[in-house]
Parts: structure tokens; sequence; C-alpha cells
């Protein structure tokens, strides 16, 4: 008499594809980007959330830091399969590596360099991916939808109702992500109405350059624009791109982007509630 086969565990879905598939190690940063860079040896992942909570009034939800050993180039995530990982994502690693560099260099011949509207997908489209893995490695929440997910899969650009900007950095903060999450109604209902929309603000900086990824699940929440003379936009982009800016962001600028609501405020909204706990902070080994 045989025993019998013990029953094997359904296969996870693909973050990205949304197939049941074995998967793979993602990391939330590609491993060349440390090279040569001595990395702290604990990674602090920070992350914010508010929403509209009355007519005249936003409140902060938890506002938590989370410090785990090891260095940021160990965060990844375990729900990419492996056809994704070595196909399109392997190949837009490849592409997107030598327009990386470009734009993390020092110099340039003549003070400035072009990007083609091609490079400038490529760049988008690698920021896109990053921000939304940077974002499952630190929160359970996702704001990308499936569809949106697929639709970079499958197309190799970023969907509808998402922006992406570049900078020049100058400061202390060096492959650090600032990760905001906002809820908010739709600009045309009342603050309590049912049709939601969620947000991802994601700031990532690294070697001199602040990728900045903004993501909505839907149309309805206000847009805003950046200043030209620090962030430049790359996606959606009309033209070629000229870097780098005249001006830098500082620590200041990129720690306080993911986290402003100014541009949330339809109609205007005076009251802000901080989160009466503050900052927590939990360790992790």
């Amino acid at each position: 008499m045989t025993k019998s086969r013990r029953a094997q565990k359904p296969h996870k879905l693909c973050f990205f594809c949304g197939l049941p598939a074995p998967m793979s190690d993602e990391h939330a940063w590609p491993q060349w980007l440390g090279q040569g860079i001595e990395l702290e040896p604990t990674q602090t992942t920070r992350t914010i959330g508010y929403g509209r909570t009355a007519e005249d009034a936003m409140t902060e939800a938890p506002n938590v830091v989370v410090r785990k050993k090891g260095s940021v180039l160990t965060a990844r995530i375990r729900e990419v399969c492996k056809n994704c990982n070595n196909g399109w994502m392997s190949r837009l690693e490849t592409a997107a590596r030598p327009l990386l560099e470009r734009l993390c260099a020092q110099s340039y011949v003549f003070g400035r360099t072009t990007f083609s509207l091609e490079n400038a997908a490529t760049l988008a489209t690698w920021s896109t991916k990053t921000a939304w893995v940077r974002e499952r490695a630190s929160n359970q929440i996702v704001t990308p939808t499936p569809q949106m997910r697929l639709h970079l899969k499958e197309q190799l650009l970023p969907p509808d109702f998402t922006r992406v900007w570049v900078a020049r950095h100058q400061g202390r903060i060096n492959f650090g992500a600032q990760v905001g999450q906002v809820e908010t109604t739709h600009q045309d209902d009342r603050w309590d109405g049912d049709r939601l929309r969620h947000i991802l603000m994601c700031v990532m900086t690294f070697r001199g350059v602040s990728v900045l990824v903004r993501t909505d699940d839907g149309w309805g929440a206000p847009q805003f624009s950046l200043p030209p003379s620090h962030w430049r936009l790359i996606w959606p982009l009309a033209g070629t791109l000229e870097w780098p800016p005249p001006e830098s962001v500082t620590d200041n600028d990129v720690q306080t982007l993911a986290t402003r609501y100014n541009w949330l405020r339809h109609p205007d909204v005076p009251i802000f509630h901080r989160d009466p706990n503050g900052i927590q902070t939990i360790e992790r080994n």
C-alpha cells in the first residue's frame, strides 16, 4: 500500500502578470546601483498616510518607521514570478542601466545631456516598477491595481494616472525611499462620498538623483505641478529630456514631498490632524 501524496500548495499569484507560478526574489533596489558605495548596515523605511475625515479636515494615519538589519539592497518581495523576473524585468533593467548611469553622472560635456523620448520612457518605466516594488516591500497596502501592473508588464510603459519626475539631489540621503499613501474622495463628490481614490507618492533618492513617482488608482484626484527649475517631468513627456535642471533638491525637499497635502485641498481644507501617537518605530531582525 503506497502513501498518498501530500497535496501541493497552490502557487502565489505574480504581482505583475497575475498568474500562479513559482516565485523568485525581486529586490527593491537593483544590486548594481550600490556598487562602490558604503551603505549603512541597517535599512529604514518610513511610511505615512492621511485621508479626508471632515469637510474641513484631513487626518494623519499611523506614521511608521521600520528599521531592519541589512543594507537597503537586501529589501525584496517574493511575489514576482520567475518568468517576469527573468524576462521583461531583466530586459528592462538592462535597458535602463546605461541611462541611469548617465542620469547619475557628475558632469557632462558642455554641462548637459539630452535623453530621447524613448530613453525617457524607459527611465519612467523602470522608475514606476521600482516604486511599486518599493511600496510593496514596505506596506501590505498596494496602490496600483492588477490591471495597471499588467499594463506595465505588457506595454513596458507606465499606465494612465502615473506621472514621473527626476531631480538632482544634494544632501546626506542616499538610497532613501519616502513612501506616502493617500486616500481621498473623488474631486466631484462630497468629502464623505463612496468613490475613493488611492494615491502613491514614492520619492527614491540614490547616487545624487531623486525620482518621484505618483500613481493614482483612477481618475478623480487633483494633479499638481513641480518647479521645472528643480524637477524634470519624464512621464508623460512630449519631447526630449534636457538634463540636469539648473537647481538641485535638498534632503528636506524629498522628505516633505511625499507628506505634503496642499494639492489635495478640494475645497480648501484648513485643518490637518496629526496622529496623537506620533512616529511609531518598529525594530525587526
